[in-house]
């Protein structure tokens, strides 16, 4: 089989382009393409490649305790790296061969998560001596939080221009109560451990949120009224804000940073200056707030409901 023939599928392996980070594009999507194509083979489910990966993550946090020998940390350093092409390849798979599900959606930030616990625990137990137990500690729990904000928000960010961009909104977060009412929580142990999981992810993600619950249903509006223009207004002006969240909040950017800086003895410093990345993100929130203000001023004359109602309780 000729390449062109291998990559036949591939756009239909990725989501929309313009949400793709180029780290992804030209790196973690092209190899995720080639391992799901593999796995497929090899009669693998996306839950079995994303429970693998997971496991391969998670050695490879486990290594970065050895901040000092330059062999584990790099073994470690390939095999993160590893499970974020695995963390490409399951949801590559789930689209190629049409094996989406609700489950898999949400194992695969369970993953993520326990992937980067691991990196951010063992890459600094081995500072116990230079902060003391207390101040790793303090360190690890206060760069954890951080870190799950950051990415919590850009995965909403990114699920809802796919939404309102006409591409897929299943990329979106149900709502807490259709989560609760739907979720099954009893055939699995799997499921039983990732309900509450999923529930504080959710309600994080609503609280942290930028975006009022006033706007997205204008937005929500607007795309109904008329979709292939709101479609337009939408892309034209959230577009460049997805590199913005990207850069501050994306897992790429978190992943390689952590990885680094452990090759060279010094995850400590990453978690410090991620901690501090956090007015960077404020930043970014702002700015957020400021293009959804834009939108509105370019949709206030399509006669909607919400934004009626919206503009009757600011005067009021």
């Amino acid at each position: 089989m000729s390449s062109k023939g291998f990559f036949s599928e591939y756009d239909k392996s990725i989501k929309n382009r313009i949400v793709e980070e180029g780290y992804d594009l030209y790196f973690s999507r092209p190899c995720g393409y080639v391992l799901a194509k593999f796995f497929h083979k090899l009669k693998f489910t996306p839950t079995n490649i994303s429970v693998l990966g997971m496991l391969i993550g998670v050695t490879g946090g486990v290594l970065l305790y050895w901040q000092d020998v330059l062999l584990y940390t790099s073994i470690g350093f390939v095999l993160v790296t590893f499970a974020g092409l695995m963390d490409s390849a399951d949801g590559q798979a789930a689209r190629i061969y049409d094996q989406r599900s609700e489950m898999g959606k949400y194992l695969d930030f369970f993953n993520d998560m326990l992937v980067f616990i691991s990196c951010y625990l063992f890459g600094l137990l081995y500072f116990t001596d230079t902060y003391t137990l207390a101040g790793i500690l303090a360190l690890g729990l206060t760069s954890g939080y951080v870190h799950s904000i950051k990415s919590n928000l850009y995965e909403y960010y990114k699920g809802e221009f796919l939404h309102f961009s006409l591409t897929d909104s299943k990329h979106r977060n149900p709502p807490v109560d259709h989560i609760k009412e739907n979720f099954d929580r009893t055939s699995s142990l799997l499921r039983k451990v990732t309900y509450p999981v999923l529930i504080d992810y959710v309600k994080r993600q609503n609280k942290i949120k930028f975006r009022r619950d006033e706007t997205t249903r204008i937005f929500e509006e607007a795309r109904e009224k008329d979709p292939q223009k709101f479609k337009e207004i939408y892309e034209r002006n959230s577009r460049k804000m997805l590199a913005g969240w990207a850069w501050v909040c994306g897992s790429n950017v978190m992943r390689n940073g952590i990885l680094v800086s452990s090759l060279f003895g010094r995850i400590d410093i990453y978690v410090i200056a991620n901690i501090a990345s956090y007015g960077l993100y404020l930043l970014v929130g702002k700015k957020q707030n400021q293009v959804d203000r834009r939108i509105l001023k370019e949709i206030e004359d399509w006669d909607l409901t919400s934004l009626e109602r919206t503009s009757a309780a600011e005067v009021q």
